[in-house]
């Protein structure tokens, strides 16, 4: 007795001691009781009338979403703020506007800060929540597990719908399997192995994002349903701004050059072909196929619940990211200002306070579910949220809810689309795009829901469009919009040199610097005039600057300075890479350029002066973090643009760098890649530094 007396007074000492050291370095958690779990379903691209019961679709059938609706609140007029999948999933995340987040485009893969933004995952773990993100994040492009989530499941991007790199906690495993099915496995196992504690798990699925690819079991459904004509099919788009009859084709849509687009005549009307009914657009059965085992998912995700008996006591959430287009107006995709694209679907399932079969008919958007979920787990909603809680509208309470709201879209990607602010009030839809001259939008979407009566300009109307203009700076003012948005994430650059990174002076280059260097020369003949010796190129003449680590020009601002005096009208002086990932410096017709090159889409900035016989000294930039490129010539500012582009979309495995030619994978095969340098270089210059422009055109003078 005695012994066991003893033993059990060590066991207590050593838990006592122990119990700290275990605890050390987890986040620490409140205990927490009678909590409501939170299972929110995110769905990518679906429209808000994507569900069976909405009866768009005769043919969709969405059992499982439909009962969800049935016994829970259908959002009828939900919003996101804007329509693209890295700055909504933003704003779910921090009940925050994307000029506030700053993750206001998808292509420059910007990433939160969680130390600035809290996600509803980081203050629910906080609050003692277990809490999972499992699949599509998107931000970033990383699959790397993020603050806030004790259990983490994602892959790179946008995924595919069959194999996948999947980061679980840390460790990345192939999974090979249908996607949307995958992760709807790994959310039951964590909904099974917590169900006993008060759990948040975000399901982010990759469906049902193009390429439209449903489960082997779903691919025959609908085969002989007709999907419905859209009524805005017919929208010849005449009284609609002038960009949107701007038509691009596949070369302009790949080769982006103002001297190019400047050339481009807009239709004067759209000529809509037979409206395909068997088919839709886009492979649009593919789509609602696709939706098909998001709807299985759930219905297990609803069982699992029943039989843990915890089903009553979790707040289920069934949401879209941004709308779709299938059609109306002719159009495919999201991004504008119109119904189709900014409507989202919203369910919600909480018998403890949401009545079934409830309807709720207020504008809702993305920015709520965030301070939702925090005050239905009994949680301060930080003041930084600009959403505001379901809750109230939930107990029939709608005093002060918002009558209008503010729509944006910065320019990412599809060049032809400029910035836009938009004001969607429960009346009507004003829409503008303030950096281009061209007419402005407005809609009675009461009485012309197809939103194809342009009302902008129209006597009758000036009253109305000049309050709604009014409002909308109003609505600018009181959340922050910014025409240029700085990224909330800091750069990372990594132990990579900075300065100056290497520089070849042509009248001081030995065989000691080439070696040690690693640099080529082939053809070059040493030249020398009044200016200085030169390296003098001709007859397919070159000089290979080898791959090496400190000339990686996919971080930080990388610079690249040359000296050049052409004898011929057309060139490459320095290129590196290909269309997939690369850079090049050119002449074309005797004026300088350059082009950044990423998965075949070409950005171009054209020079204005032609440099024939004259000495020229150009300067390009590129800054990484900013996805800004820059070109200088002789001590001037020649062009900026926007990459539009994924952050460091220049790849570290670029490659070697030519002086003289095309770095040999064609970066623009139907244009300056063909031709070869003739002329002088005197020197060529690489920097990794950040600069004032001043500095750059110091640098080019």
């Amino acid at each position: 007795m005695k012994f066991h007396k003893y033993f059990y007074s060590i066991s207590i000492f050593c838990l006592l001691f122990w119990m700290p050291v275990l605890c050390a370095g987890q986040s620490p958690k409140k205990q927490i009781v009678d909590k409501p779990n939170i299972i929110f379903v995110l769905v990518d691209d679906l429209r808000w009338d994507a569900m069976g019961f909405m009866g768009r679709y005769p043919f969709l059938k969405t059992p499982h979403i439909d009962q969800l609706r049935k016994e829970g609140v259908h959002f009828k007029n939900a919003y996101c703020t804007n329509s693209l999948c890295a700055p909504s999933r933003a704003t779910f995340l921090t009940g925050m506007f994307p000029q506030t987040h700053g993750v206001n485009t998808n292509q420059e893969g910007r990433e939160l800060n969680p130390d600035k933004t809290l996600s509803f995952g980081q203050i629910l773990q906080g609050e003692g929540y277990e809490t999972a993100f499992i699949g599509k994040w998107h931000m970033a492009e990383s699959n790397e597990p993020r603050k806030g989530w004790d259990y983490w499941c994602s892959f790179p991007g946008q995924g595919q719908y069959f194999g996948n790199d999947l980061n679980i906690n840390g460790k990345n495993i192939r999974n090979e399997g249908y996607i949307t099915d995958e992760l709807n496995k790994y959310t039951l196992d964590f909904i099974d192995k917590n169900a006993d504690n008060p759990f948040c798990v975000y399901l982010s699925h990759k469906a049902v994002h193009e390429p439209f690819t449903p489960a082997d079991r779903d691919k025959n459904l609908f085969t002989n349903d007709l999907v419905p004509e859209p009524e805005s099919w017919l929208d010849n788009m005449e009284n609609k701004p002038t960009w949107q009859r701007t038509v691009l084709n596949a070369d302009q849509r790949r080769r982006l050059r103002e001297k190019d687009l400047a050339k481009i005549i807009p239709q004067k009307s759209r000529k809509p072909a037979p409206w395909p009914a068997k088919t839709g657009i886009g492979k649009q059965k593919d789509y609602l196929r696709s939706l098909s085992s998001v709807d299985d998912g759930l219905g297990e995700i609803y069982e699992l619940l029943k039989k843990k008996g915890i089903l009553d006591n979790t707040i289920i959430v069934f949401a879209g990211d941004n709308g779709f287009f299938q059609g109306e107006h002719g159009l495919g995709d999201k991004r504008l200002a119109y119904n189709e694209s900014m409507r989202i679907p919203l369910i919600m399932r909480y018998p403890k306070l949401a009545n079934s079969n409830l309807t709720i008919s207020e504008m809702i958007l993305n920015a709520d579910i965030a301070p939702t979920f925090l005050e239905m787990a009994g949680v301060s909603i930080p003041a930084q949220m600009q959403g505001k809680s379901l809750v109230p509208l939930l107990h029939g309470k709608n005093e002060n809810w918002r009558k209008s709201f503010l729509f944006t879209y910065w320019t990412d990607l599809i060049y032809s689309i400029p910035r836009i602010t938009a004001i969607r009030t429960e009346k009507y839809l004003y829409s503008t795009t303030p950096d281009i001259n061209d007419i402005d939008e407005l809609y009675d979407v009461v009485n012309d829901p197809a939103e194809l009566y342009n009302l902008a300009k129209k006597p009758e109307f000036s009253k109305i469009e000049s309050q709604l203009k009014k409002e909308l700076e109003q609505l600018k003012k009181e959340t922050d919009y910014k025409v240029e948005v700085q990224r909330p994430d800091a750069e990372f650059i990594g132990n990579l040199k900075t300065g100056k990174l290497l520089s070849i002076d042509f009248g001081n280059t030995n065989l000691s610097f080439q070696v040690e260097n690693n640099i080529l020369f082939q053809g070059v003949v040493l030249n020398k005039d009044q200016r200085s010796v030169s390296g003098y190129f001709q007859d397919s003449a070159i000089s290979v600057i080898k791959n090496r680590p400190d000339l990686d020009p996919s971080k930080g601002t990388f610079v690249i300075e040359c000296l050049v005096k052409p004898s011929s009208p057309d060139g490459v002086i320095a290129s590196s890479g290909s269309q997939k990932d690369g850079w090049a410096i050119f002449l074309e017709n005797g004026v300088p350029g350059f082009v950044v090159a990423h998965d075949k889409h070409l950005q171009f900035i054209d020079g204005q002066s032609n440099i024939i016989n004259k000495w020229s000294h150009l300067v390009a930039v590129i800054e990484n973090y900013n996805n800004v490129i820059k070109f200088f010539a002789d001590g001037k500012l020649i062009g900026e643009r926007k990459m539009l582009l994924p952050i460091q979309s220049i790849k570290s495995s670029t490659g070697d760098i030519y002086l003289g030619q095309d770095a040999g994978d064609m970066i623009d095969p139907n244009g300056v890649s063909v031709h070869t340098f003739r002329g002088l270089i005197q020197s060529v210059s690489f920097y990794r530094e950040k600069m004032q422009d001043a500095r750059f055109i110091e640098l080019s003078k």
